[in-house]
């Protein structure tokens, strides 16, 4: 149940805040019921309590690990919705992000809800589910050491954040920027012209279009993604 209880509590959507405490306790309760034939492990009375607790620390860090890692692709996306919004002028137009109760970019919530979409389409959750029940097979629940070879490979996901969120970004970069030095080219010929005031609403205009042209290319982006979680999932159960 710690294993279960450390996944729902840190990753996307099964420890969302907005649902409620009673619920997810009911869930764990009920999937740990589950997975119970996967664990193959029983647990004497006869074993020390400082070595029980010690197990179930154990088991709640490979279930925070599994969470976390899957958590990382929805950082990046909504990293990329930020420098959208920032890019286009809605770095102060901000919404409450019910997963994590702060606020957040308006088109980085956006993005986020994209990249829900697809995860919930394409069996995200079913794939953390799994992973679940692959690592009571590849680490037993009577665990009382855990390898070392998943640190490299978390981090080294954790670096992708910056990275994969400005390779989504990176085109409405490029191209504000292109707005922004015509908009230049603009004042310098015609000085009478309010660049701020034409600037402004142009930004918002050109880079909306922007975004709902790149929309399709974020399925794309994001299918692949989600379907290379399993096999990274199963990358760091293999190094615990």
């Amino acid at each position: 149940m710690a294993r279960v209880t450390g996944l729902f509590s840190f990753s996307p959507f099964l420890g969302a805040p907005f649902i409620p405490r009673s619920v997810r306790i009911l869930i764990i309760v009920i999937f740990s019921w589950l997975l119970i034939p996967y664990s193959g492990v029983v647990i004497s009375f006869s074993i020390p309590v400082g070595i029980i607790v010690w197990m179930i620390l154990l088991n709640f860090t490979v279930g925070m690990a599994i969470g976390l890692f899957a958590t990382i692709f929805f950082e990046a996306v909504q990293f990329a919705g930020r420098v959208y919004g920032y890019q286009i002028g809605f770095a102060v137009a901000n919404v409450l992000d019910p997963q994590t109760q702060s606020q957040v970019p308006i088109l980085g919530q956006l993005t986020y809800l994209i990249a829900a979409f697809l995860f919930v389409s394409m069996d995200g959750p079913a794939i953390l589910l799994l992973a679940m029940a692959n690592s009571l097979k590849k680490i037993p629940i009577d665990s009382l050491v855990l390898g070392t070879n998943f640190v490299p490979l978390f981090w080294k996901e954790v670096g992708t954040i910056f990275s994969l969120g400005l390779q989504i970004g990176f085109p409405i970069i490029a191209f504000m920027l292109i707005v922004t030095i015509v908009l230049g080219v603009m004042a310098r010929i015609m000085p009478q012209m309010n660049v701020f005031m034409v600037g402004m609403p142009l930004d918002v205009f050109v880079g909306l279009i922007m975004f709902a042209m790149l929309i399709p290319i974020w399925f794309t982006l994001f299918g692949n993604q989600i379907a290379e979680l399993s096999t990274k999932l199963a990358m760091l159960i293999g190094g615990m």
